[in-house]
């Protein structure tokens, strides 16, 4: 989070696309600017849309981007935008896309170390693990889980969490890919309204990449919120019919085929940690767009996971599907025999020790029971005793004759193998 000291102001005449419509009055938005005739509101079935706006209205100026300082610079991708004129605090800062609002932390003060910090930031879950993050801010405009639109101011531009002595008021502006901790991405070309033609930055100053800027060598213009649309209107459904099946150590999701304009699925899956409880950080996959599964392995046997899948257009992701929610587990093991086996003249008695379940409860044992006969043996008798009997009594046999008898445990996945076979003559 490196600012520039003195600044080279450079004057800019910049070129603009077709006008777009202008934005009437929009009711539940706020910031400056309006929405389009045609605006639609994002809704939780829609809330999504990619982080491609600018996010200030105010001119600023490009200070570090990842490499472009002197030093000590980011050594990874952001933004330092600093307010124009300096020493200006309280710009409007808002959402570079539509998504979900969070605070991160509320830390207004000024540290005395050498290294800066957050301060008060903020971030908007732009869905499919994409975050933007927002750092020093002064103020915070909107509340922890609303949806917001490039169209909402999020924030006010400050200098919290900068080392004293604070004088420099600027936005810290990321993008990050796989959660708000996530790698942070190069945040791309941003667009930005002027009047009501949309311009995309930097490119408008012959730059593909802001790293290619020379730090504060280049001020925005002033911006507004004329041209904005809704991309969020046009993001995919979120995925349905997603399934699950689960294995020993593995679980596999699927889903149908997405719909025309998908170019990337991505799935998330999480843990659950029984200690506190709750639900981890989610982990992402991007999966390409003809995807119809995902196969996660080495899985730990009775805990519990669960994935959400969602899928990506032009304009951004869909909301999540509904989340599958899976143990992994393995068929009980083999029980142990025999606890005993005994025989009088009127009935076998056969116990043997519990078997182990491997991620999904023992619900009960199958014991069979087979005569020798002159011929070989006949068919096997089976009968089924619940999990917490461990042992059986035949009491229809006869006398002097000789039987084998076997135990298997059963559970959610299936029944573990027959035991050995063991043998007992009726006296």
């Amino acid at each position: 989070m490196v600012v520039g000291a003195p600044v080279l102001m450079v004057g800019l005449v910049l070129a603009g696309m077709a006008p777009i419509k202008t934005w009437g009055p929009d009711e539940g938005h706020s910031g400056s600017g309006s929405v389009p005739v045609a605006y639609v509101a994002p809704s939780a079935a829609h809330p999504y849309s990619d982080p491609v706006w600018w996010p200030l209205r105010s001119p600023a100026v490009v200070s570090c981007v990842k490499t472009n300082c002197a030093g000590p610079f980011h050594n990874y991708w952001a933004l330092d935008l600093i307010a124009d004129p300096p020493g200006q605090s309280g710009d409007p800062i808002y959402a570079a896309g539509a998504g979900i609002f969070h605070v991160g932390a509320v830390d207004p003060s000024c540290k005395a170390t050498s290294k800066d910090e957050g301060g008060t930031w903020v971030w908007v879950d732009h869905g499919g693990g994409k975050v933007s993050r927002y750092h020093h801010l002064s103020s915070v405009s909107a509340t922890e889980g609303q949806r917001v639109t490039p169209n909402t101011m999020i924030g006010r531009m400050g200098h919290s969490g900068d080392v004293a002595p604070c004088t420099t008021n600027y936005l810290h502006f990321e993008v990050r890919v796989h959660g708000v901790k996530g790698a942070r991405v190069a945040p791309g070309s941003l667009l930005a309204c002027r009047s009501t033609t949309r311009q995309t930055w930097p490119n408008a100053w012959g730059k593909t990449s802001w790293d290619a800027l020379t730090r504060g060598a280049v001020t925005t213009p002033s911006a507004t919120s004329s041209c904005l649309t809704t991309p969020w209107a046009g993001t995919p459904a979120a995925p349905a019919s997603v399934r699950g099946t689960r294995g020993s150590g593995r679980a596999t999701v699927t889903w149908p085929a997405q719909y025309a304009g998908t170019n990337r699925i991505v799935v998330a899956m999480e843990t659950y940690h029984p200690s506190v409880p709750e639900w981890g950080a989610p982990t992402y996959r991007t999966l390409s767009s003809t995807a119809r599964s995902s196969t996660y392995t080495g899985l730990q046997n009775g805990r519990k996971y669960r994935w959400k899948v969602t899928s990506h257009n032009s304009g951004g992701n869909s909301a999540w599907s509904s989340y599958v929610n899976l143990t992994p587990a393995a068929a009980p093991t083999t029980p142990r025999v025999p606890r005993w086996l005994a025989a009088t003249s009127t009935k076998v008695r056969y116990a043997w020790w519990s078997s182990t379940a491997r991620g999904t409860p023992v619900t009960s044992y199958t014991v069979s029971i087979r005569a020798r006969t002159s011929s070989g043996y006949s068919t096997w008798r089976r009968s089924t005793v619940s999990a917490g009997v461990l042992n059986y009594n035949w009491t229809t046999v006869t006398r002097g004759r000789t039987y084998q008898v076997t135990v298997r445990a059963n559970s959610a996945v299936g029944p573990s193998p027959w035991a050995t076979y063991k043998s007992v003559r009726v006296p």
